[in-house]
C-alpha cells in the first residue's frame, strides 16, 4: 500500500474541493479544475516490482499508448511507463529503497540525492512525467497501479485537495459500488502520482506479492477504461460542450495513523492480527474493546491496549500488508466521512 505513514491526522474541514493553497508556497498543489483540459494521461505500473497485477496491467495499456487519437481511441495522449524497472526484473518491491517514497520535492530537486538506484530513477520519472514543481507538467493526470496483500478491494487513494481525482472516484463508484476511496494526508506526499497535476494510486487487494489475480486484474482494467471515458467527457466540458452535473455524497476514509506490532522484551513480534479484523478492511468499526491482536501467549490485545486516543468512528485498513512488516506497521486506522462531489453526467458510447 502507499499511504503516507507517520504524519499527524488531519481535519476533514481542511480539504473541501474549493479550498486551495498558494502554489508559490506549495508548487506541487496545482490540481486540475473543471476548466482545465487534460492533454496527457499517465499510466504507471511496477512502482513496486513485485506487485504483478500493476506490472502487467501497465504492460497491457502500454500496447495502446500513444498520441491523441491513437490506438487507445481517446483525445488525449496516453503515456505508459514501468517505474521500478530493476525491481520488476527481480520480482522485488524495490532494490535499495521504496521508490514510492522518493518523490518529495526536496529530494527530486537535490542534485546530490542520487546515491541509490531508486533516487536516480525517481528523478528520471519526474523528468518524464512531471516535473513536480511545474505548473504545467507533462502528465495532467497519473494512475499509479498497485496491489496489496490486504483485503482492500479496489481502493483509490488521492490527495484531499484534488477535486478532479475525487470526481473520477465518484464516477467509478457509480459503476462499481465496491470501490473504496482513501485520502492521503493534507500535505505534500512523496508518492509517484504527485508528480502530475492530479492523480491517484490504484490499489487492489488481496493479491499475494509476486502473483497475478485474474478477477481483480480484469476489474481494474474495466475501471481504468471507464476513467478514460470520464476524462474524455471532462475535456468536452472544458472546451464548452453542454454539460450536466449532479452532486453526490461520496464516502471517504480519512487516515488517522498506524498501529505497530506488539513486541516482547527482546523486541520480537509477540502477536498477530486478530481474526476480528483480518480480511475486514474498512468493514469493522473499531471499539475500545475490539480485539486486534492474538498474542502468542494465548491472550488478546484490544484496541484500547494499542491506541491511546478515542476510537469513535475508526476502521482498520491495510491489515497485515506483507510489505509493512519491515516498517513495523500491523495495520492502519481511518475514519469514515463523506465528501460532496460534483460529477459530470454524460452518455457513454
Amino acid at each position: 500500500w502507499v499511504l503516507s505513514e507517520g504524519l499527524k491526522p488531519f481535519q476533514f474541514v481542511l480539504f473541501t474541493s474549493i479550498q486551495r493553497q498558494d502554489t508559490a508556497m506549495e508548487p506541487w498543489a496545482r490540481h486540475l479544475g473543471p476548466k482545465d483540459e487534460i492533454s496527457c494521461v499517465g499510466v504507471v505500473g511496477g512502482t513496486h516490482g513485485n506487485e504483478r497485477n500493476g506490472v502487467f496491467l501497465g504492460r497491457t495499456f502500454a500496447k495502446i499508448a500513444g498520441p491523441p487519437g491513437g490506438k487507445h481511441g481517446c483525445g488525449f495522449e496516453l503515456l505508459v511507463t514501468e517505474a521500478n524497472v530493476e525491481a520488476t526484473k527481480k520480482n522485488l518491491r524495490y532494490t535499495e529503497e521504496d521508490l514510492n517514497r522518493c518523490f518529495l520535492l526536496k529530494d527530486l530537486n537535490n542534485p546530490e540525492h542520487t546515491k541509490l538506484y531508486e533516487h536516480r530513477r525517481a528523478k528520471e520519472l519526474n523528468a518524464l512525467l512531471g516535473p513536480k514543481d511545474s505548473p504545467t507538467p507533462k502528465c495532467d493526470f497519473i494512475f499509479d497501479l498497485h496491489n496489496t496483500t490486504a483485503a482492500t478491494g479496489v481502493c483509490l487513494l488521492m490527495h484531499p485537495r484534488d477535486p478532479f481525482a475525487q470526481e473520477i472516484a465518484a464516477y467509478l463508484i457509480s459503476i462499481d459500488p465496491s470501490v473504496v476511496v482513501v485520502t492521503w494526508n493534507n500535505t505534500e506526499v512523496g508518492l509517484l502520482p504527485s508528480v502530475g497535476r492530479s492523480g491517484m494510486t490504484f490499489e487492489v487487494g488481496p493479491v499475494p506479492t509476486g502473483c497475478l489475480h485474474a478477477e481483480q486484474y480484469l476489474q481494474s482494467e474495466r475501471l481504468l477504461r471507464a476513467a478514460f471515458k470520464y476524462i474524455e467527457a471532462h475535456n468536452a466540458a472544458a472546451k464548452g460542450a453542454p454539460t450536466k452535473r449532479r452532486k453526490v455524497s461520496m464516502q471517504v476514509f480519512l487516515n488517522q495513523g498506524v498501529i505497530k506490532y506488539p513486541r516482547d522484551a527482546s523486541g520480537e513480534i509477540a502477536g498477530v492480527q486478530h481474526a476480528a479484523i483480518q480480511y475486514k478492511d474498512f468493514q469493522v468499526p473499531l471499539e475500545a474493546t475490539t480485539p486486534v491482536f492474538t498474542m502468542f501467549d494465548g491472550t488478546e490485545k484490544t484496541m484500547a491496549d494499542v491506541y491511546d486516543k478515542p476510537t469513535d468512528g475508526l476502521y482498520p485498513f491495510f491489515v497485515n500488508e506483507a510489505a509493512y512488516v519491515e516498517k513495523d506497521i500491523a495495520f492502519s486506522v481511518c475514519k469514515k466521512s463523506t465528501l460532496e462531489v460534483s460529477v459530470l453526467q454524460f452518455e457513454e458510447n
